[in-house]
Order: structure tokens, then C-alpha cells, then sequence
């Protein structure tokens, strides 16, 4: 990487690019998108058309595009703190109205992951402060007190292996299903999937093991995600 020519004394000026951000850029320009031209430019012709609505935490360790190995213009994506879905909140509600009636996205994800700092901070009360102490974030995450409570009465698990051992694994997990029943009240999404034209599908990602477990039937249980050659043999 580029010295950025500060040494450790020297701030950095308010307008000063970041050398990080920049050498990133330019890697890009070098070797990625010469590949990629020819598909932006026929999305730049042809407009999104996205299948997927894919609804997740802001945390910089997700990558939706990696986990599911997808590629410009698949998933129209959503991130927030805590992947959360309250009822119809300006921004939020717009995004889904937006792809849910304008895009037609055919299936909406809620993908949860382990170690959340915002479940964390609903597990030790910073959505309960109030006066001063009360913030934007704190104000955002009152939005997960449902999951607290479902947690702590229905948790949600996964089935190959024993429900988790800590609260805020069983909150991470449980939070996934509040957050689709959230969406149901959506009219357009209940519209939707009262039709047959909608599939809501969660997910739960775990940093640690690099593993994707996907929500069953019975809506309360995670399966791991296998490849199909380790399924098959």
C-alpha cells in the first residue's frame, strides 16, 4: 500500500483522501473492472431487475455478495444495525414497497449473524434509556424489543447441534424470525406472499465457522447449508 507521507504525529487534513479507500479504488480499476464492464454497461442499458430482496446487519465482516456468490445487479440489498424491520418506518417501508412493487423481487432474505453488537446492546438495556442518555441508536434499537422478548420465551435454534449455549447467540437467531414476521405486515408484502409470488426466506451467518444456516419450515429451527457434493456423497 501507498504511504499516505504522514507519519504518526501528523493528522490527517479533513480533505485529505483516504490512501486506504483510494488504494482499494484503484486495485478495482487495475484488475476488476475490465470483467466487469461488459455487464455494468448491458445493467446501465437495461436497468436492475433484481430477484432478491436481501435484508441485513450494516457489520463490515457480512458480505452478501461473497456469501452468496453473486454479482452486479442479483440482489438488492438492505443493510441497518441489527438487520431489523419495524413497522412502517419511512425508510425502511419504502425500501420494501420499492422492491416489492417496483422491482417485483421475487424473494426477500432476512440474514442475521452471530456476535451482533446491536443484539448485544439490546441484551444489556440500551434500547430501555431515556433522557439524555437516550441517542439515535438507542431510539433504533427499541425496534428489536420483540426479539428480546420472543428470545427469551420461543428462542429459535439450530437443529444440528444444541441450542446455543449464550443469550446473545439465541438472540442473534431468534431476531431472524421476529424480523420476518415483521415483514408480513407489510401490505405489500403480505399482498405478495398471500398470492404466491413472494417467498421470504431467513438466513444466520456465523463469522466464526464461515457457515450459512438457513431458517426451516417449522420457522424456529436453522439448518446448515451444505454444498451439494458433501450433501450427495
Amino acid at each position: 500500500m501507498q504511504s499516505t507521507g504522514l507519519t504518526p504525529d501528523t493528522p490527517a487534513r479533513p480533505d485529505q483522501p483516504c490512501e486506504e479507500l483510494l488504494g482499494g479504488v484503484r486495485a478495482f480499476q487495475q484488475h476488476t473492472a475490465p470483467g466487469l464492464r461488459p455487464e455494468l454497461a448491458r445493467l446501465a442499458r437495461e436497468g436492475q431487475s433484481p430477484s432478491q430482496l436481501f435484508i441485513t446487519c450494516a457489520d463490515s465482516r457480512l458480505v452478501p455478495n461473497v456469501m452468496t456468490s453473486s454479482g452486479p445487479g442479483e440482489l438488492f440489498t438492505v443493510r441497518n444495525i441489527g438487520n431489523l424491520v419495524p413497522p412502517p418506518d419511512d425508510s425502511m417501508a419504502a425500501a420494501i414497497e420499492y422492491a416489492v412493487d417496483v422491482l417485483a423481487v421475487r424473494t426477500i432474505t432476512v440474514c442475521g449473524h452471530s456476535g451482533c453488537g446491536a443484539m448485544q446492546s439490546l441484551l444489556h438495556g440500551a434500547h430501555r434509556r431515556e433522557g439524555m442518555a437516550r441517542t439515535p441508536l438507542t431510539r433504533w434499537l427499541r425496534h428489536g424489543q420483540d426479539s428480546l422478548q420472543r428470545a427469551r420465551h420461543a428462542p429459535a435454534r439450530i437443529t444440528d447441534d444444541q441450542p446455543p449455549a449464550d443469550a446473545l447467540a439465541r438472540l442473534c437467531l431468534t431476531n431472524v424470525v421476529q424480523q420476518l414476521d415483521n415483514l408480513r405486515a407489510h401490505p405489500s408484502v403480505r399482498r405478495r406472499s398471500a398470492d404466491g409470488s413472494l417467498r421470504l426466506t431467513g438466513l444466520y451467518f456465523d463469522f466464526a465457522a464461515a457457515q450459512t444456516y438457513l431458517l426451516g419450515p417449522n420457522g424456529r429451527t436453522f439448518e446448515a447449508v451444505r454444498p451439494h457434493l458433501e450433501s450427495a456423497a
